[in-house]
């Protein structure tokens, strides 16, 4: 796999870059697009917001991955283990600054190579700094950028807008501010010098114009700032009785809470020795209740079977004693029966035709239950 890596600030990225990103992904393996992050130049966007906007417009490139680097290009490249550092060219101008980069860089690490891409014609003037300008004093900037960085860049500077209108309103902000301010965003705009982080290539006069201005406006301004200056020591004490003011104020409710924060522990931590009291004493309980449990089923077992053994027996010895007494009763029914025979059998000749009585029911040898009646009725 052949990897490489595209390098840049990309505040904000444009169609421009996108073209290089696009055509670079079609000629390697992989590219990974890195954003510097250079903690000496002011953005307009901070390096987490350029890694998102670089994600969201160039979604659909598989092979492309977006992340943040800071220090030597050659450097990033090894830590990916990248063998070509991709960069774009757009006029005769970058070329000489570019070249004096990559023989730098070829210097630095041999096993990296670095290829130039001409940017498209219909790029060819498009920078970052352009776009920023634009939008700046208002300008349409959808030709320049995809509209969600345009979207993003209004965003930004409706922001940077709101902020500043908020500080003129406290500081009376005055010419000069703005004359420092062009001159911070000419800094940011000029390139470093190969191999320095410190040193950049100026136009001087462009240079020397905005310094010419600024001497020019200060006396202005000066006389302006004294009557601030003279007032400083009411300002200073008026500040410094609200900050003890608030200082005080903070320290009873630092007090307050730390307060408020033991009870709560000391709530907690008796709540807690509660919940586990009664845990206790619940499982105590039903422990109890689950012996005395027991111990009752096993009781009323006992009790059923000793009052069912009773009861056979007392059935057991009431059918004996019946059926002795039904024998008892049979033999003295046939002794009358026998007798009412030989009586008739006397009487024959006299009372011609009648039959004689039946004999009584035999005897029964006695009742008894077996042990299959036994269990029955216990059951």
């Amino acid at each position: 796999m052949v990897r490489a890596i595209y390098p840049g600030s990309f505040d904000p990225a444009t169609f421009g870059h996108l073209d290089v990103i696009r055509r670079a992904a079609e000629l390697f393996d992989e590219v990974i697009v890195g954003v510097l992050m250079n903690s000496e130049k002011s953005p307009l966007f901070s390096v987490e917001e350029r890694v998102n906007i670089l994600k969201k417009v160039t979604a659909d490139i598989p092979n492309l991955k977006i992340t943040s680097f800071s220090g030597l290009s050659v450097n990033f490249a090894r830590s990916c283990d990248a063998k070509v550092i991709i960069r774009g060219l757009r006029a005769i101008t970058d070329f000489e600054y570019e070249l004096q980069m990559a023989q730098t860089n070829r210097v630095l690490a041999r096993d990296v190579d670095t290829m130039f891409l001409t940017t498209s014609l219909e790029y060819a003037y498009l920078s970052s700094t352009t776009v920023k300008e634009a939008a700046y004093f208002g300008a349409d900037i959808s030709k320049f950028a995809p509209e969600y960085v345009v979207e993003k860049v209004r965003e930004k500077f409706a922001q940077k807008e709101k902020s500043k209108n908020t500080i003129r309103r406290m500081i009376m902000s005055s010419r000069i501010e703005q004359i420092i301010e062009e001159i911070e965003e000419y800094v940011e705009s000029c390139k470093y010098q190969p191999l320095s982080t410190t040193k950049i290539v100026v136009n001087k006069e462009e240079l020397e114009e905005l310094l010419r201005e600024l001497r020019m406006k200060t006396p202005d301004e000066i006389k302006r700032y004294q009557k601030i200056i003279s007032n400083k020591d009411a300002i200073l004490a008026d500040a410094q009785a609200k900050a003890d003011a608030i200082i005080a104020e903070t320290k009873v409710q630092v007090q307050e809470m730390v307060k408020e924060s033991e009870v709560m522990q000391q709530a907690y931590a008796q709540a807690n020795e509660t919940v586990n009291t009664a845990n206790r004493q619940a499982q105590d309980i039903i422990d109890a209740a689950t012996n005395d449990a027991n111990n009752l089923r096993l009781s009323a077992i006992s009790y059923t079977d000793e009052m069912m053994a009773n009861m056979g027996q007392i059935m057991a010895n009431t059918l004996e004693d019946a059926g002795s007494k039904y024998n008892e009763f049979v033999r003295s029914l046939q002794a009358s029966l026998d007798a009412i025979n030989r009586n008739r059998s006397e009487l024959q000749p006299q009372l011609g035709g009648v039959a004689p009585v039946q004999e009584a029911a035999p005897e029964t040898e006695g009742v008894s239950l077996d042990d299959d009646d036994l269990d029955d009725f216990d059951e």
